[in-house]
């Protein structure tokens, strides 16, 4: 197996690339679960959180590649909380 994975179960991704329309793609992929039996390179099966019969198998190579695929991280709610107080002074 190449490299370590570095993609998790329940990690975001979107597309890096624009729609046909040339805006940023709005979706986001979740990882469902990650395949390494019977793979040369393990791979990540993707679902669309709005709409999850939107299914994709991707290589973990792929979705470490930020040419291809951007890594969203959710914001954490302590962050909100400090702006909220740094606004208020």
């Amino acid at each position: 197996m190449a490299g370590s994975l570095d993609v998790h179960i329940s990690d975001r991704f979107k597309p890096a690339g624009r729609t046909v329309f040339g805006y940023p793609s709005g979706e986001v992929f979740e990882v469902r679960d990650i395949r390494v039996d019977g793979c040369v390179v393990p791979h990540a099966l993707l679902f669309n959180i709005t709409n999850p019969s939107d299914q994709r198998l991707i290589s973990v190579d792929a979705l470490k590649d930020i040419k291809l695929y951007i890594p969203v991280e959710l914001q954490s709610l302590e962050f909100h909380g400090q702006f909220s107080k740094s606004r208020n002074l």
